[in-house]
């Protein structure tokens, strides 16, 4: 009897868990600013800007689509559902190389 029990529970466990999931790139909508009014979300962070090490340091992209990916998998593993105010700017350097992109925005959980 024991064992049955262990066994339901072990079931039920794996079924609520399964349905934990966290959120998934491809979950997270870019919106932009007059898609939304304020009350309609609530931020998350903001990505890329809030820590101290953005003083130092910011990650750099080859192009804008690697940026708003990179910013998309960090909402994700946020658990936010959505990115606002998103922006990507362009720079090549003190002398001119290859041009990176910067990319930020606020991760957001909408309700």
């Amino acid at each position: 009897m024991r064992k049955r029990i262990a066994s339901l529970a072990a079931i039920v466990s794996a079924a609520i868990m399964g349905g934990c999931a966290s959120t998934t790139t491809e979950d997270v909508k870019i919106y932009s600013a007059a898609q939304l009014r304020q009350g309609e979300y609530e931020t998350v962070k903001r990505i890329w800007v809030e820590s101290w090490r953005t003083a130092l340091w910011v990650p750099t992209y080859s192009s804008r689509d690697d940026g708003i990916a990179a910013l998309r998998d960090k909402a994700a593993s946020l658990d936010a559902n959505g990115l606002i105010n998103v922006d990507c700017y362009g720079d090549s350097g003190l002398f001119g190389g290859s041009q990176t992109f910067t990319c930020y925005g606020k991760a957001i959980e909408v309700r």
